[in-house]
């Protein structure tokens, strides 16, 4: 398996996409919060395969690797700072 430049590209813009998306859909609730990995998963890959008309995307498989990927590193990298902001506040000074 071998990426193409474009790969390097494409996937910084899933992770982003991908977690766009699904923040949109967890406030309208239309899932729940139980389910967002599942979600963001299958997200991520729908989105690798419409990533596929692209120029120098992978084959499907590669694409719905990097779609899947990209949505759960997406997703964990979105909640990781937003309840590590809820833990310690808003502000992270060390008053």
């Amino acid at each position: 398996m071998e990426f193409g430049k474009e790969m390097y590209i494409y996937i910084p813009l899933l992770v982003a996409a991908t977690a766009s998306i699904v923040e949109m859909l967890k406030k309208t609730g239309w899932f729940k919060t139980q389910h967002l990995p599942v979600v963001s998963f299958i997200v991520g890959i729908l989105l690798g395969l419409a990533a596929m008309a692209l120029p120098g995307a992978g084959s499907v498989g590669v694409m719905m690797w990097a779609g899947g990927t990209a949505g759960l590193g997406g997703t964990w990298a979105y909640e990781l700072i937003t309840n590590r902001a809820k833990k310690y506040g808003e502000d992270d000074s060390n008053e």
